[in-house]
């Protein structure tokens, strides 16, 4: 998995992907596309378009997972969400990739989860 991400991955995820986690991660990327690229078009737009909405008018819990070691995403990026989100729940963590984090802290994430969502 890693050697077919190549230089999109860095050591913290080349470390991570592994083994079940890597098959793991082969099959959800499989799912992902499977009714089409649609879902993965919208992200990719998102990076170059304007959202319809400024971030500073968001009134509903948000938790921002950003990573230092993040080759896809820039680090600034999470940083400037955390500090425009009235409110938000950062995590700027500096050891992580950015498969690595889903990977090794996902019970974290979803702890996170019931944390900032609405009773």
């Amino acid at each position: 998995m890693a050697a077919s991400l190549g230089d999109l991955v860095s050591d913290a995820d080349r470390s991570a992907i592994s083994g079940e986690s890597a098959a793991w991660l082969a099959d959800v990327f499989r799912e992902s596309v499977r009714n089409g690229i649609w879902g993965w078009y919208d992200d990719e737009v998102a990076f170059v378009r304007p959202w319809g909405f400024h971030v500073r008018n968001i009134d509903v819990p948000v938790a921002i997972w950003q990573v230092a070691q993040d080759r896809t995403t820039p680090f600034a990026h999470g940083e400037w969400l955390a500090s425009h989100i009235p409110g938000v729940h950062p995590h700027l963590l500096p050891n992580h990739g950015h498969l690595s984090l889903g990977v090794n802290s996902f019970g974290l994430l979803l702890d996170d989860l019931l944390t900032v969502a609405p009773a």
